[in-house]
Formats: C-alpha cells, structure tokens, sequence
C-alpha cells in the first residue's frame, strides 16, 4: 500500500456517530469501509435463528469468532481487498477511511502508516436513545442497563479460554491511542458535523 496514502480511522462505542463522520470523509473524496458492516454480514448469518440477529453481543460474538479462526486482522483484510479493487478498476481517492475500529491490530495497522485515529465519544443514555429510535433490521429494543451490559464486551478482551485475548475485541485499546477525539452526546446534529469539518480541515483531508 502506498505509504503516502492518507490513512483515517474511526473508533467509538455503538451509536456514537462513526458513521456520519466517516461520510464527511468519503464525501470528500475518501474510499470508505465499515468495519461493523463487514461482521455485521457474518453476524446475520451466523445468528439466523436468533429474532436480534445482529445485537451488540451477537456482533461481539461473531467478530471474535472471526478473529479467532481466520486471523486477528481478518476484518481489516478484507477492508484492504475492497479498497485495492476499486484502486483496480481504475478509481482513484485522497486517501482511505476505516470505521468501526475495534481491535489493537486495526489501529496499530494505522498509526503505524502515519494514519490518525479518530475517537467518537458520546454518554451511553445518549446512544441508547438513538438505538431505541433507529433500530436496525435484526435488532430489538433492550433497556439502558442491557445496552450498557452488551457493550462492556466489547470494551477489553472477556476471560474465554477459547478466544485468545488478542484477538477480541478491546475498545478501551482503541480510545487509548485515539489521536483526535470528538464529542457528540447531544442531538444537535449541526454543531457535530461543524466540529467534525474543522478536524477533517485540521487534518489536512
């Protein structure tokens, strides 16, 4: 991969608003690639039996499973595939963002190329209301406490003697060496995205 090549990635809890950030980004030009929409695909097949098919721990669990089978940067690689074929088809970008960053190998793939890693942070009241009021296809409403509970798996790596820590997730990992972070714990959308322009600005994107 070109070393040149402007590398972002975006780290945050569920319904932070990684995906609105990522969206400024492609709209400037960047090829995107969500991580979560990659394990979110796995997790519906794998969970089919299930009525929340893709919850917070149903995804949790499918992305260690992932990790665990196919190698601890199996997401990441298939984010890079997407990224070359489109390089492939003769398309051309400023640079690349990844979102949904959940494991310490995503994020030292970044900051090892020079990237920046972007933390979303928003109180977890906040981002229950969103989850309540746009449930996904495959989700059902769970309380503050349950939200909160399901999360916390992904947050460090869980005691499981069959998924090795490294390879879980470990968001506390990921806010750890966040580079920048961004704060959206309200509803004003306006003021998020006019924070979210003056750091893509700032990082020159």
């Amino acid at each position: 991969m070109d070393k040149e090549l402007q590398i972002i990635g975006i780290g945050g809890l569920p319904r932070s608003g990684k995906d609105t950030l990522a969206e400024l980004f492609m709209a400037d030009n960047f090829f995107g690639v969500s991580f979560g929409d990659i394990v979110r695909e796995f997790t519906r097949k794998r969970h089919a039996d299930k009525p929340d098919p893709i919850s917070v721990a149903n995804m949790t669990e499918t992305s260690n499973w992932l990790r665990n089978t196919r190698g601890a940067d199996v997401v990441l690689q298939e984010a890079l595939r997407q990224f070359k074929a489109a390089l492939a088809a003769g398309k051309s970008y400023r640079g690349l963002v990844l979102w949904s960053i959940r494991a310490p190998v995503e994020v030292d793939f970044i900051l090892a190329r020079g990237g920046s890693l972007i933390w979303v942070e928003a109180s977890p009241r906040v981002r229950h209301q969103r989850a309540l009021h746009k449930l996904r296809q495959g989700e059902l409403p769970i309380s503050l406490a349950e939200f909160e509970r399901q999360e916390a798996l992904q947050w460090q790596p869980q005691s499981d003697p069959n998924v090795p820590p490294e390879v879980q997730m470990d968001l506390s990992y990921v806010k750890q060496k966040a580079t920048h972070t961004l704060t959206n714990d309200g509803d004003n959308l306006g003021a998020f995205l006019q924070e979210s322009r003056k750091l893509i600005k700032t990082l020159g994107a």
